[in-house]
């Protein structure tokens, strides 16, 4: 683990972050209307901005070069939480360096909105993209909820025979399992400090409508990972969706399933975000992962 990470780690538990982001998710509510896109990205980048419904597609790409390479990115946030800054840098690094083409869903959250309405406007949005870019070969990226929504929409389209499918996926610290039911996850809950299982609870709750957890829709752990793209899965050994993510990989090891997996030991949940060397060997693998 280099100095950086270690730093930035012995702070967040010095400050209880966990704790800070559980009493946020347990106090989200209806929301005020805020602009999601950045006015940097407006400045330094070719941009498209359309409205699936009434919510923000952002397509973006280097002014310079583009590739036909389309990236179509979910971000994290348990559902509840909209994106962060660290999203729109991690964003920003991969367009610099591999000059593909990114689209940002600002897919509806929870409370206000359910996975169900979740789901129909990203697909919506997919459907609008292959309309749009019909030479582009499209790759779903995720993180944490993100990576979760990233692999059931990868599932959905792949139980479809009209559909111009994802040529590859990229899952980061992926959410799998939304009933967290997998008794091996109690063994990290003090070493995460990022997330609780009681704000991940909470999370799950608002967003399901009170549903089943353990449905393919909510939890693609239980979802068939038969015919999908070749997906790239990074993970990190102190999060609480070790256990699942170890049981995905247990679980797509059998048979012909393309996928391969990258732990970093001692990393907390969704360590790309942070600004560590261990991040820029993420982002350069993903770079020439989507080449």
């Amino acid at each position: 683990m280099s100095p950086a990470s270690k730093i930035i780690f012995k702070t967040l538990k010095f400050i209880n972050f966990r704790k800070i982001v559980e009493k946020q998710a347990f106090h989200v509510g209806i929301r005020q209307h805020k602009e999601f896109v950045p006015a940097d990205i407006k400045k330094r980048y070719h941009y498209a901005i359309r409205a699936v419904r009434n919510k923000t597609v952002l397509t973006f790409e280097n002014k310079q070069k583009v590739t036909n390479t389309h990236v179509v990115f979910l971000h994290g946030g348990a559902y509840i939480f909209g994106a962060a800054t660290g999203h729109w840098s991690f964003l920003k690094e991969i367009v610099n360096r591999s000059y593909c083409r990114i689209t940002a869903i600002d897919y509806p959250l929870a409370p206000e909105f359910t996975y169900r309405e979740t789901i129909d406007m990203v697909e919506n949005s997919y459907e609008l993209l292959v309309k749009n870019y019909p030479d582009d070969n499209f790759i779903f990226l995720g993180d944490s909820a993100g990576g979760g929504l990233a692999l059931v929409m990868a599932q959905k389209l792949s139980a479809k025979n009209n559909t111009k499918l994802p040529v590859k996926n990229i899952l980061l610290s992926p959410w799998l399992d939304m009933s967290m039911s997998n008794p091996e996850t109690e063994k990290q809950r003090n070493s995460d400090l990022i997330l609780t299982l009681e704000m991940l609870a909470c999370a799950a709750s608002k967003y399901s409508g009170g549903d089943s957890l353990s449905q393919p829709e909510l939890s693609p752990l239980f979802g068939s990972f038969e015919n999908l793209s070749p997906t790239l899965v990074f993970y990190g050994t102190e999060e609480l969706f070790y256990a699942d993510i170890r049981k995905m990989k247990q679980i797509t090891s059998m048979g012909s399933h393309q996928f391969i997996y990258r732990e970093y030991a001692g990393m907390q949940h969704d360590w790309v975000l942070f600004p560590i060397p261990e991040r820029e060997s993420v982002i350069s693998e993903i770079c020439s992962f989507i080449v």
